[in-house]
């Protein structure tokens, strides 16, 4: 039986057909693995800093009130100026203490008169007592006298001291160096010792940011020996960073943490921490808010891996690598600080590992994959 053409040519065709897919299934493997992207660990020296909000306050604040009670007669300065240490403020009518104390100096003057006699007749009655005119009661009531008025004398001298110091405090003087707000009290109004608040002095050539670390913070401070760094004595420390929150000019003002509480706040469950900030042009206020970094290790070599390139199970954190058969191996690895869009990577890798940071969809655990070099750094 003859086969006609047209069948010998539809068999050729099936046989060439045939061939090409056992071809293809034969060489094709290669040709279908899919594409990831690895780069190896970037490793360079970091410094490491913590980010922190922070509330701003005066490194000193003093209430001015009077020590001495009388009639306001001066405001020796203006409102929201800067006055130095010793500067006069305010006069309190200083009339009342100045007879006091010209009253405490003739009491003085008297006592010392009365003195005078006393030692005197002790020594007319020694003679006498030596001769047998007088008993030895009665030279004992001669030295009491003399006694009694040396005291008299010591007591009117206290009396007077305590009467110049109130004329003293009369004036009332700047303690600190600072920026003095409002006056409270106008001239002419009675002024209570100790009790009317006058003007307030906030020193602000420095001010103190306080913030809030956690337990999980401290926890990793003391095993990193932070807080021995710290000398609340010499008031040094750690470096710090401060901007305002609403800030556009990125100005940052630069301090160090001088101070750390002795316990952890009850209701907060963090550790309050000071830093004290040279505040120059007096741009932080008292009572505002603003961002703190503090740095928490000097640079050194750190391996850095994409944030975007670590995954997380019920295990913890990980990684995808490829080995050196092809194939996607796991790798579980303890991360660090977040720095930037990289994250520090303290454990489970090496800085040649081939760490998959795209094609995360084709990465399964011992899957052949074609691995496509790039570096860790490119977008």
């Amino acid at each position: 039986m003859k086969m006609s053409d047209k069948t010998i040519v539809t068999l050729a065709i099936c046989a060439a057909l045939c061939g090409c897919s056992d071809s293809q299934k034969k060489g094709g493997v290669s040709m279908q693995l899919d594409e990831v992207a690895v780069a190896s660990p970037l490793v360079k020296p970091i410094e490491e800093w913590d980010d922190y909000t922070a509330r701003i306050e005066a490194a000193k604040s003093v209430e001015i009130r009077a020590r001495v009670s009388g009639y306001l007669t001066k405001i020796n300065f203006s409102e929201g100026q800067l006055v130095k240490k010793g500067d006069l403020l305010f006069i309190v009518d200083p009339r009342p203490y100045e007879a006091k104390v010209m009253a405490a100096k003739a009491r003085i003057k008297e006592i010392e008169a009365r003195l005078a006699l006393a030692k005197s007749n002790v020594a007319r009655a020694k003679n006498m007592y030596k001769s047998t005119v007088i008993s030895k009661e009665e030279l004992d009531t001669r030295n009491a006298e003399l006694l009694a008025q040396e005291a008299s004398l010591a007591s009117a001298k206290a009396e007077l001291r305590d009467a110049e110091l109130n004329l003293e405090f009369t004036h009332i003087i700047a303690p600190v160096s600072g920026r003095v707000s409002e006056s409270l009290l106008d001239e002419g109004n009675l002024v209570t010792a100790d009790s009317s608040l006058l003007t307030t002095i906030e020193k602000n050539d420095v001010v103190q940011a306080y913030f809030e670390a956690s337990e999980r913070d401290i926890v990793g401070y003391d095993e990193m020996g932070l807080f021995q760094r710290i000398d609340q004595k010499n008031l040094t420390g750690p470096e710090v960073e401060l901007s305002l929150m609403t800030s556009e000019s990125g100005r940052v003002f630069k301090g160090m943490v001088t101070y750390f509480d002795n316990r952890i706040g009850r209701s907060t469950s963090s550790l309050t921490m000071r830093a004290d900030v040279k505040n120059e042009g007096e741009r932080l206020k008292p009572g505002m808010f603003a961002k703190l970094r503090m740095k928490v290790s000097d640079a050194r070599d750190s391996m850095l891996v994409r944030e975007t390139a670590i995954g997380t199970d019920m295990v913890g954190r990980f990684v995808y690598v490829v080995g050196k058969d092809g194939k996607i191996a796991y790798k579980a690895v303890k991360v660090g600080k977040l720095i930037g869009p990289y994250r520090v990577i303290e454990e489970g890798l090496s800085k040649d590992d081939k760490v998959v940071v795209k094609g995360l969809h084709n990465a399964a655990v011992g899957r052949p994959v074609k691995a496509i070099e790039t570096s860790m750094d490119a977008e």
